[in-house]
C-alpha cells in the first residue's frame, strides 16, 4: 500500500504489537512485527512503544477481507 497513516497502539506482545490503523478513513486491525519496530535490535517491545500511543505507521500489506494491515514503524521517514 506504501504510505504513512496515524496508528494507535492497542497492545505490546513478545513479538511486537498490535495497533488500529486508520487507512483513508477505515480502521483496520494492525499488526507491527518486532523487526519492524526499529532500525536497530527490539529486545522488548515496551521500550519503543507503549499501549495506547499514536505514531505515524508505514502501511507494508492490506488485508481488505479481514480488514487487516502490517504495519511497520522503522520504515517511516
Amino acid at each position: 500500500m506504501n504510505k504513512v497513516v496515524k496508528v494507535t497502539i492497542t497492545k505490546t506482545v513478545n513479538f511486537g504489537a498490535f495497533c488500529d490503523a486508520d487507512i483513508d478513513g477505515t480502521i483496520y486491525k494492525g499488526l507491527i512485527h518486532i523487526s519492524e519496530i526499529a532500525d536497530k535490535y527490539v529486545s522488548d517491545v515496551n521500550e519503543f512503544v507503549s499501549v495506547g500511543q499514536t505514531v505515524d505507521g508505514y502501511v507494508i500489506s492490506v488485508d481488505e477481507s479481514n480488514k487487516q494491515a502490517k504495519i511497520s514503524l522503522k520504515r517511516v521517514n
